[in-house]
C-alpha cells in the first residue's frame, strides 16, 4: 500500500495523492467479532487484543485504523459510570449518572487512571502503534451531545433541551472534557495521528440549538487537537442535509457523511477547504452486496467527486454492521485500485 500514514497526512494538507485514499470508518465492533474478541475481556489482556486485531488489519488495505471504535463510553468510568456489556453491542452505562446540574458540577478533574477499561484501551493502542508504524492511527470518542445521551436519561435530556439550555451546555462541556482527556493521554504518548468524534446525535436538536450549544464545543475540541498537531474527523449520521453548511464551522479537517445525502452535495460544499469522506452505503452495499454491486457503488460515489485524488477519502457511509462478510470488506477496499481510479 505504500506509506498510508503519509498519504493521509498529505491528503489532509490539501495535497493531491498518487492513489485513491481509502479507509474503513470505525469498524471496531466488527473487528472484535472477526477476531473472536469479547470487549469486556480487554482489561488485563490488552496485548492479546492488539495481537488479534493486528492479524486482521494486516490483511486489510485500509489507510486509517479507527482504534477504540465501539468503546467510546469507556472514559465515563472515571466519573462514576458503570459500564454495561451487552454482547456484541457497544458498551454503554448500566444507568444514567447525571440528573441535575449539581451532578455535573461534582465531576471535577478527570483522572482516567480511575478507568481500568480506558487504560487497557490505551495499552492496546500503544501495541497497535508499534505494529503499524506506517498506518494513520485515529482515536475515537463521542461528540458532546452524544456524551449527554450516554450520561443522562433520554427523557430528562429532551425535557432539558426544551427548557434548560444551561444544563445541556454543562453536560456537553463534561463530554468535551472526557473526550479531551482521552485524546490527550494518547497524544502525550505519541500514539495517534488523528481523532474522530461522532456527532450524529446533533440531528436530534434544531439547527439553532446545535449552532448555539454543540457546535462551539466541537470547535473547541478540534482547535485544541490541531494545536497539538492532530488531524480531526467529524462523522455525521442521519438526515443531515440542513446541517451540511454548518459542519465546516466546527474546524474539522475531514467530514465523513452517510448516505442520507449525495456525496456531491457534501463535496461541493467542502472540497475547497477540507476533506470529504464516506457515503458508500454500508448496509445495502458493503454488508449485503456482491462484488459487482460493491464496485458499482464505489464507482458511482467516486464519480461525484471532481478530483478524487484531492481532499477525498473513499469510506463507507457509517460503521460496519457486525454481519458484514470479511470478503466484502476486502472487495470494497480493493475497488479503490481499479484501473479507472488510478492517476494518469
Amino acid at each position: 500500500m505504500g506509506n498510508s500514514r503519509e498519504i493521509i497526512r498529505r491528503t489532509m494538507e490539501g495535497q493531491r495523492s498518487e492513489r485513491l485514499p481509502r479507509a474503513l470508518f470505525g469498524g471496531g465492533l466488527w473487528a472484535y467479532k472477526q477476531s473472536g474478541l469479547r470487549i469486556e475481556e480487554i482489561v488485563g489482556d490488552a496485548d492479546r487484543f492488539a495481537g488479534a486485531l493486528s492479524s486482521l488489519y494486516s490483511g486489510l488495505d485500509t489507510d486509517i485504523l479507527f482504534l477504540g471504535s465501539g468503546l467510546n463510553s469507556f472514559p465515563a468510568e472515571a466519573i462514576g459510570g458503570t459500564l454495561a456489556f451487552r454482547g456484541a453491542q457497544a458498551p454503554l452505562l448500566s444507568h444514567p449518572i447525571l440528573h441535575t446540574r449539581e451532578d455535573v458540577q461534582r465531576c471535577g478533574r478527570i483522572d482516567l487512571s480511575r478507568s481500568p477499561y480506558t487504560m487497557a484501551l490505551v495499552r492496546m493502542i500503544d501495541r497497535m502503534r508499534e505494529n503499524f508504524p506506517g498506518r494513520f492511527l485515529c482515536a475515537t470518542s463521542w461528540g458532546p451531545f452524544t456524551w449527554a445521551m450516554i450520561l443522562c436519561d433520554w427523557d430528562l435530556l429532551k425535557e432539558k433541551l426544551a427548557a434548560d439550555s444551561a444544563f445541556i451546555r454543562e453536560v456537553g462541556e463534561l463530554g468535551l472534557r472526557l473526550s479531551t482527556a482521552f485524546f490527550d493521554l494518547l497524544i502525550d504518548r505519541g500514539l495517534v495521528d488523528g481523532i474522530s468524534i461522532t456527532g450524529g446525535a446533533a440531528t436530534l436538536m434544531p439547527n439553532e440549538e446545535y449552532r448555539e450549544l454543540i457546535l462551539p464545543l466541537q470547535r473547541r475540541l478540534f482547535e485544541h487537537m490541531k494545536q497539538r498537531g492532530i488531524r480531526c474527523f467529524l462523522h455525521q449520521c442521519g438526515e443531515i442535509r440542513s446541517q451540511l453548511p454548518l459542519y465546516p464551522l466546527t474546524g474539522a479537517d475531514c467530514i465523513t457523511v452517510d448516505d442520507h445525502v449525495t456525496l456531491r452535495e457534501a463535496y461541493d460544499l467542502y472540497h475547497e477547504s477540507l476533506v470529504t469522506a464516506g457515503n458508500v452505503p454500508v448496509i445495502d452495499v458493503i454488508e449485503k452486496g456482491d462484488p459487482d454491486c460493491i464496485c458499482r457503488a464505489v464507482s458511482e460515489c467516486v464519480s461525484q467527486v471532481e478530483d478524487p485524488f484531492l481532499r477525498y477519502i473513499l469510506m463507507p457511509s457509517c460503521d460496519l454492521p457486525l454481519a458484514t462478510p470479511l470478503r466484502n470488506v476486502k472487495e470494497f477496499l480493493s475497488c479503490a485500485d481499479r484501473e479507472d481510479f488510478r492517476r494518469k
